[in-house]
């Protein structure tokens, strides 16, 4: 079942993925639910539905405001044994989803859970890798370990009865009808199978607008607070429900609420914390003790802290995000965090398992990759793969042998094909941590400056490729935007970079040239060197650009409330919302992947650039 708003641009690949499902699509109907569409999605589904028996398209009388409506009515509409929900953005994997539905029938799960993976613009990586690491049937849903922490529609197949029994409807939220429906249906299905087969592939990629969150962080607070009033009142096995407070708790109430930027940022900090301490009267008001449904010491030591030395409370947050990951040290083989000496009285955190890589070495005339283990007493280790670099869907494993803290890998057996790859090791079932290139540390003075790289291979077997000239700008134009994070050089030679460029960013372009091997390049208007290639940089012209600021203001007044983003794609919680009459200072003119102007703030921060919202006044 898919609900459809405005998806004319992804609608096709969805609908073809349905399509490619190698499976009888006699067994099977596509139930579209189109929430008024003001774009072309509409008639795409009517056309495919025209050709195809197995696919229909409602239309609802008027726009609801929210998926919650539409997946009700498809839901009802439906008649098969077995639902899923797909988000019209996203695809379904054409041999991975009828072999969890076939595994699922053989052993008449009540629900099922298959790997999903996610598409964005610079890697695609596996999500709630916990639910999908093996094979398995007969499962309690509610026992899975971690199972919510991943309440939304990625890869889940449910018995429509179990809907129906319960009469269980999402609830019409701005945020958090997932978490509400799917908590209450895994809380509520007797039996599941998992499989580690690609199930389901997530839609990220940079142009899909519609994933812009228009819920600023404070709002996401009150709709999180409303979801936990109401799981607290349903009536659910009590081991579920406990998991479920524990992952409100931990992910959306400390890690996504107290421990962020945003937090840190707010000149209303009372705001936080009196949505916190209404989150722990409804828990304690309800019968349970706030640190027992902690289980993650990281969020127990925040939560210790908050009440105990809050005075210190925002340094620790700072450390948290900042520091944390820079200061490590080795004790009793294995890695701590080194907290500074305010936070000494908090418990003691540790990594549950680092890899590093020891280098090749030759025992009994055998060449072995060797890697060095620092772990807690309870780690297993289960399988090495080989994994393609920022391409979580191809792996390889490999033979190891672990013995004294060590794995060692023949160097023979340390090939990917033709394939640029991280080594990865998993451990106790569905954990894993790629190998990393350096050992912990931490120094007060001076910090390493590539401490957390990840150990990568580069294959050397590559097809050399020919330059096509078509891939690249040969003409100078005024200016570009960059698509792609790129370094600026020196020369033409681009041995040693200079600096580097964030994606996004605008460059003015003084001439064109080439290379020694007459590869082409662009000259920038301070003289330095930055490539030419299309898939890194693309050509503007501002002169073009309507309704829209298309020059670097000093300062701008706001006069339509918008707001204030960390990042240019507007993906992060807002920072703040900007008010009609507040001024800005402006140092530069950034753009999205489909240059859309945005203004950059003396803060760092992002705003929009179009001119119904901000005047430009210098």
């Amino acid at each position: 079942m898919v609900t459809v708003y405005n998806k004319e641009p992804f609608l096709e690949n969805c609908i073809q993925s349905l399509i490619n499902l190698n499976i009888d699509k006699s067994q099977i109907e596509a139930i579209f639910v189109d929430d008024v569409s003001t774009d072309g999605s509409y008639a795409i589904l009517n056309r495919y539905a025209e050709q195809y028996e197995f696919i229909r398209a409602i239309q609802l009388d008027e726009n609801s405001g929210g998926p919650a409506i539409p997946r009700n009515i498809g839901m009802q509409e439906a008649n098969g044994e077995y639902l899923t929900i797909l988000d019209a953005d996203d695809w379904l994997e054409a041999e991975g989803f009828p072999k969890l539905i076939r595994q699922m029938q053989t052993y008449n799960s009540d629900i099922g859970f298959g790997q999903c993976y996610k598409h964005m613009n610079n890697e695609i990586r596996k999500v709630a890798n916990f639910a999908s690491y093996k094979e398995a049937n007969g499962l309690v849903p509610y026992e899975i370990y971690n199972i919510f922490r991943a309440v939304g529609p990625w890869g889940k197949v449910f018995k429509r009865s179990t809907v129906i029994d319960n009469n269980m409807k999402f609830k019409n939220l701005k945020y958090g009808e997932d978490k509400l429906f799917y908590s209450e249906l895994i809380s509520k299905s007797q039996s599941a199978s998992m499989s580690p087969e690609p199930v389901y592939h997530v839609n990220r990629y940079a142009d899909n607008i519609s994933l812009i969150k228009a819920t600023d962080m404070m709002e996401k607070s009150q709709f999180n607070l409303d979801v936990l009033k109401e799981i607290i009142q349903m009536e659910l096995p009590e081991y579920a429900k406990e998991q479920i407070l524990c992952r409100i708790l931990e992910m959306d109430f400390i890690s996504r609420f107290l421990v962020t930027k945003t937090f840190l940022n707010s000149n209303d900090k009372d705001f936080f914390y009196q949505q916190f301490n209404e989150v722990e009267s409804v828990i304690t008001g309800a019968g349970y003790e706030m640190e027992k449904l902690l289980i993650n010491d990281k969020y127990k030591n925040v939560y210790h802290t908050y009440h105990h030395n809050q005075k210190n409370f925002v340094a620790y947050i700072e450390y948290m995000i900042y520091e944390a990951n820079a200061y490590k040290y080795i004790k009793d083989h294995m890695v701590y965090f080194k907290y500074p000496e305010s936070f000494k009285n908090l418990v003691e955190l540790k990594t549950k398992c680092t890899a590093i890589y020891n280098g090749t070495r030759l025992i009994n005339n055998t060449f072995y990759e060797v890697i060095e283990l620092y772990k807690q007493p309870n780690v297993a280790i289960d399988a090495v793969k080989l994994v393609k670099i920022k391409d979580d869907r191809f792996s390889k494993k490999v033979d190891f042998i672990v013995e004294n803290d060590c794995i060692y890998i023949k160097t023979d057996d340390l090939k990917f094909e033709d394939t640029d790859f991280n080594i990865s090791i998993q451990y106790n079932g569905f954990d894993q941590v790629l190998v990393r290139t350096t050992y912990p540390n931490f120094n007060d003075q001076s910090k390493l400056k590539r401490q957390n790289f990840h150990l990568e291979f580069i294959s050397d077997k590559k097809e050399a490729v020919s330059l096509n000239t078509d891939h690249y700008l040969v003409h100078a134009p005024d200016h570009i935007v960059v698509k792609q994070e790129i370094n600026r050089y020196k020369n033409t030679d681009f041995n040693d970079p200079l600096d580097s460029i964030a994606k996004g960013q605008l460059i003015k372009i003084k001439a064109t040239g080439k290379s020694a091997d007459q590869t082409p390049l662009l000259i920038t208007n301070d003289d330095l060197y930055i490539t030419a290639d299309k898939a890194f940089v693309t050509e503007i012209n501002l002169n073009k650009i309507e309704g829209y600021v298309s020059h670097i203001p000093k300062s701008v007044e706001v006069i339509k409330k918008c707001k204030l983003y960390e990042t240019i794609s507007f993906n992060n919680d807002p920072i703040k919302t900007l008010k009609p009459g507040m001024t800005l200072d402006i140092v530069d003119l950034a753009f999205t992947d489909k240059l859309t102007p945005r203004l950059k703030t003396a803060d760092g921060y992002y705003l929009t650039a179009n001119e119904k919202f901000v005047n430009a006044l210098n």
